[in-house]
């Protein structure tokens, strides 16, 4: 009797099964931390469009950092309650202590009312008739994907003509040779200009930033980022801006580096002889981020 009863069970149970499955309930899982990420960026765009375009500019999204999950204490004593717990369970001891502690904080928790922010560092364009301005935000949002504040991390202006350039500068997208990613030749000078720029303010920052893209464009046409072939591209265009008449082809180069006496930096020195006139010899000196020294 009893296999009996088990399989009449058995059919009541399946009977069951088929009934719920056919009244079209069925498991949805919720969202991955991928499509909430996804989500929460796109909102936060939405929001930056709409508030830019009020006052006349263009919002054009670049790229983003990591995500940081800043959380209220409430949230981070639980957090390490549940450690300690975890660390004691892995080496077999007790924990029962820790229970009484768990509930407590969690009641804590529940009456806690200040938010869990998501902190995206975002880089981003606003474009406004011939000016292009590039900043770098940390922006804060709710679970609710509610943007709270925006600090300004680093911003600087450039025109149109520097736009395509100060946007791979931006992104650190591949400069000297494109294979899918971004070389390590390429991601250290990007750390090197960006270091030294996030240090400059006002015009400073603005010739360093177009001396820059200068140098992105000569990198690019040598695919390589190395300092010889930089400066006496630059040291040639500089002598054709400030010399009259002055013709590239019409001069012998050569290229040495050195310590600047006065920062104790490296320095590089291009030097021009006429092939004409030996007697004529144009001097000109770049610092360590190729920047012309007077």
């Amino acid at each position: 009797m009893s296999g009996i009863n088990f399989l009449s069970r058995f059919i009541c149970f399946s009977a069951l099964v088929l009934s719920i499955t056919s009244c079209g309930l069925k498991y949805v899982p919720g969202p991955s931390l991928q499509d909430l990420e996804k989500n929460r960026k796109t909102k936060l765009e939405e929001q930056l469009t709409r508030d830019f375009a009020a006052v006349g500019k263009t919002y054009v999204s670049l790229t983003y950092g990591e995500t940081v999950v800043i959380k209220p204490l409430s949230y981070q004593r639980l957090d390490s309650l549940f450690e300690e717990k975890y660390r004691l369970s892995k080496i077999g001891l007790p924990t029962k202590d820790l229970e009484p502690l768990i509930e407590n904080q969690k009641m804590v928790l529940l009456s806690d009312t200040t938010e869990v922010l998501y902190m995206e560092t975002h880089w981003f364009e606003l474009i406004q008739d011939s000016t292009c301005e590039f900043i770098i935000a940390q922006c804060f949002l709710n679970n609710k994907n509610v943007l709270r504040k925006m600090d300004f991390v680093d911003q600087f202006q450039t025109g149109k003509s520097n736009r395509a350039w100060a946007e791979i500068y931006m992104k650190e997208d591949w400069l000297t040779r494109d294979m899918g990613y971004t070389s390590n030749e390429d991601l250290s000078f990007y750390s090197k200009m960006k270091n030294r720029e996030f240090s400059l303010q006002g015009e400073e920052k603005e010739a360093f930033l177009n001396n820059v893209f200068l140098v992105m464009r000569i990198a690019r046409e040598n695919k390589n980022t190395a300092a010889q072939g930089i400066v006496l591209k630059l040291a040639a265009n500089q002598m054709k801006n400030e010399i009259p008449n002055f013709q590239p082809a019409d001069y012998t180069y050569s290229f040495k580096k050195e310590i600047n006496s006065e920062t104790k930096q490296d320095q590089y020195v291009v030097e021009a002889v006429s092939l004409s006139d030996k007697n004529i010899l144009i001097t000109r000196k770049y610092d360590e981020f190729f920047m012309p020294s007077y």
